[in-house]
Parts: C-alpha cells; structure tokens; sequence
C-alpha cells in the first residue's frame, strides 16, 4: 500500500461543507469526507505549525507539549520508519518553516521539494516596489494606521509573489500540481509515502478576486485585496463590512485551497494509484475569524482554533464516522498498522482505525495549546485547553481560574457546571501525566498550583534546542 499525507494549514473543521457548513463551496473535500473515516472529534495537540508537525512526524507528545524547535535528529520518525522498510519517501511543501531557519524536516525523507511563495518565504532580494496585481488600497481599511510594509510578512512575500500572474502561477496551485506530477512520475510504484505539505490557508488571507468574491456581501467589489486587510486582528473599532471582508477572504481561501486540492485526486483517480493508495488529510489547527472578538489564533487554544479536519480514505471504499477522540500523534501509529510497520519505543499515539472498527477508545481527553514553560506559574495563566468532543476546558492550575464553554458556544460557564469543570480537569491532569512530563511539574500541577515551579523543571525531553537557536521569523530582516 502507498501513503499519502496532506496536511492542511489553518483548516477549520466547520468550514468545509460536509460538516454541516451550508455555504461554503468545498466540492473536492467533501468528496473525500463521503469516501473516508472521517473523525469528528479531533484536535490539535502542541501548537501551532512546526509543534504540530512534530507531533504527527514522531508519534510522540512532548512532556507535556512540544515547542517550537527544530526537529531532533535523535528520534525516530514515520518517513524513516517506512524507508527501513523499503517505503520511498517524498516530501512536497510550501510550508516555508520545515526547513527556513534549521528546522530540519526536509532529513527525514529521500526527498524533498519545496514549492516558494508562503508567508515569511525569503527567496529574493531586490530594490523594487513590488504589489502584486491583485492588490489595491480600499477606502474601507482607511482605519488601519499602519501601512502594509509595516508588517513583518509584506516585504518577504511581495517579493515571493512578484512574477505570479495567472491562477497556476500561486504556491497552493504550484503545490498540489507538484505533488499530482510526482503521482504520475511514481505511477507504478508499490511502496511510496508522500507528504504534501500545504501551507494555506494560513494568512495572508490572499486569493485570486474570482475567489475573493465568493462570500463578500459587497456585490459591487471587483476582488481586489487591500493588503491592510491582512492588518485586522481585532474587531474593537473595525468597520463592520471590514469585519465581514476579512471573515469571507478565510472562507474564499479554504475554498481556493480546495480547487486545487482536486489536481491530486484527480491524478491519484487518473494513474490508478487511487485503487493502493491511504490518503490522510488533516489540518494542524484553526483559526478564529471574530467571533471572539480577533482574527488568527492566539492561546488559550479555543474551539475554532482546535477542532481540525482528520479524514483517512483507504483503498476499496472502507469508510465510516467515528467521534474517537483524535489528536496528530495518531498519524504514525495509524500509518503504521497499515503498512504492518513496528512502532518505535515512545511512540504514544493510537492506531485510530483500529478503534474506529469496534477497539476500546484509548483517549478520553484531547489536549492542546503551546509548550509549558516558566510562564505557566503566572496567576490566572492558562496551562492548555481539554477537548472532549462537548466541552472545551481552559486549564489554569487554579479550578477558580479556568473557563468552560460548550463546544459551539464562546459562553463561558465554568461557575454553572462545577462538575464539568473538575471532571475535565482530573481527565486533563490524567492526559498530562501519560505524557511523562517532569514529576516536580506533575507535582505543582496537582497541588493546584501552589508553591513555585522548579527552576530546573525540564519541560521537554531535556532537549533545549542548538546553542543560539532563534525562530528565523523573530529577527526577520525588516530592511533589504
């Protein structure tokens, strides 16, 4: 059997239009949700982009969360697990994080091809003015203060996009054409793993206008993007109609994602790879689009930015809905099954299907949110966020501190149900202890979080990252 994993950035669960959403155009994924197991319960784990990858590529939950570091050369991954085996392997991205900055995710595989174009993506140098064709200044973003070469990501990807014209000539289409010519190219092969690693629809929330007009209540817009919109991160003292234009550029780029998306079905259904080949799509988090008052993701991780898309289409047609309790560290163990593959030792994900086909439910609980650190002794900070499929529990080591919502719901009504509260609490505190975090943080966190946190609390795997690291993004070159 051959893999293919697809991993989707910034892919709400609620918009694609098989999951209840009546509106949004999401053709190519519904069709994959009607032919696989589609796991409506899953949730992020360590957040967001490279956290989440080392999630899915190691099988592993860091202790208790993973951090944005570059991926350890010491651990076993998915690729070289099937590469032992005789899998060939591939990686296809424009996700620019996996290997700008050292972050070493391109060593895993025998191959690797990344696709330029994505957010902070630093491929040129030059002394023009460039704006693409589709950007425009709009009286509507006049309240913005700023101007777009203010922010971080404008002056990087101008120059990324500055020969993009036609619909192919875009990084998500260039990705997916990418990875449908390799299909073709290993169109008799028994034995591959691809990854496709897809960057949208991460901001900027930047789409042909054909596509930007799909859900604009404006009908006298022409789709061009004032390049301030990607500057609204909260909606205190935004215009409504700029509120609702941010909102319907996400929803017109998971949808532009989607179109392009269908050139790798379609070359799977037109080389017959389709009929011995698992594809495995999911989405490493959400996003909020205002209804909590911002625009993007921030911590605590809440619902929107949680609930992910987790579809496993098998060759022959098994399909099915299950509401398992799933997180990316399922991906491996998953992958593995199939490919009747050994997991290594420190794996702690499950093999979903199996649970899924009548096994015991081996997680009660999802837990997710950023890595643990010496902030989290702040009073009132949020720890993480427990997910268990009705309720949504921010954890802060307090019970008084935390804040309980319904799943569907931005209500927070941790004092009307106590006991939801320390139920979710004792399943969170359980999840984190089966981590294998440090005991002297297990032990704080039990004590309600009385007392100081240990200096010498190691809060991942003793593994601190190289001498010198910084997150490439953190000291981006604002003058060229």
């Amino acid at each position: 059997m051959n893999f293919v994993i697809v991993i989707v950035d910034t892919l709400r669960y609620d918009h694609i239009g098989a999951h209840g959403n009546d509106w949004i155009q999401t053709p190519n994924l519904d069709r994959l949700v009607g032919e696989s197991w589609d796991f409506s319960n899953s949730f992020c784990a360590s957040y967001p982009t490279i956290p989440h990858r080392t999630d899915v590529i190691t099988g592993r939950s860091g202790s208790p969360l993973f951090p944005w570091k570059p991926l350890r050369w010491d651990l076993p991954t998915l690729p070289w697990a099937l590469a032992d085996v005789g899998y060939a392997t591939q990686l296809i991205h424009d996700t620019p994080h996996l290997v700008n900055g050292g972050h070493n995710f391109d060593w895993p595989f025998h191959a690797w091809t990344q696709v330029r174009g994505a957010e902070v993506d630093r491929p040129w140098i030059d002394t023009k003015d460039w704006w693409p064709e589709n950007w425009t200044r709009d009286p509507m973003f006049d309240f913005v203060e700023r101007e777009p070469q203010d922010l971080r990501l404008v002056p990087t990807y101008v120059r990324a996009n500055r020969l993009r014209s036609r619909h192919e000539d875009w990084n998500c289409a260039r990705l997916f054409q990418t990875a449908a010519a390799w299909l073709r190219d290993n169109d008799s092969r028994n034995g591959f793993l691809l990854w496709v690693d897809c960057f949208d629809p991460h901001e900027p929330w930047d789409v042909p206008p054909e596509f930007a007009r799909l859900y604009d209540p404006d009908g006298d817009w022409d789709g061009r993007i004032d390049p301030r919109a990607f500057m609204v991160r909260d909606t205190e003292g935004a215009p409504e109609a700029a509120v609702q234009r941010v909102s319907a550029m996400y929803s017109a780029k998971a949808s532009w994602v989607d179109r392009w998306l269908g050139d790798l079905l379609w070359a799977l259904d037109d080389t017959g790879l389709a009929d011995n080949t698992c594809l495995l799509l999911t989405s490493d988090h959400g996003t909020s689009l205002g209804e909590r008052g911002y625009f993007g993701k921030r911590t605590p991780v809440q619902e929107q930015e949680g609930h992910t898309p987790f579809l496993v289409r098998l060759p022959g047609g098994e399909r099915g809905k299950s509401d398992l309790m799933v997180q990316p560290q399922d991906v491996f163990p998953t992958i593995a099954a199939l490919a009747n593959v050994d997991v290594p030792e420190g794996v702690t994900g499950f093999d979903v299907l199996a649970q899924a086909r009548g096994g015991a439910a081996e997680r009660e609980v999802a837990v997710a949110g950023s890595a643990a650190g010496p902030h989290w002794a702040k009073p009132g900070q949020n720890l993480f966020t427990v997910f268990d499929g009705e309720w949504c529990l921010e954890y802060a080591a307090k019970p008084a501190d935390c804040a309980l919502t319904r799943i569907g719901s931005i209500e927070d009504v941790a004092a009307d149900h106590p006991d939801v509260v320390e139920r979710l609490r004792d399943a969170g505190l359980r999840e984190i202890r089966r981590r294998g975090p440090d005991p002297r943080l297990m032990q704080w966190l039990s004590a309600d979080g009385e007392g100081e946190l240990d200096e010498g609390i190691v809060y991942w795997d003793g593994y601190p990252g190289p001498p010198g690291y910084t997150a490439y993004f953190q000291r981006i070159w604002e003058q060229w």
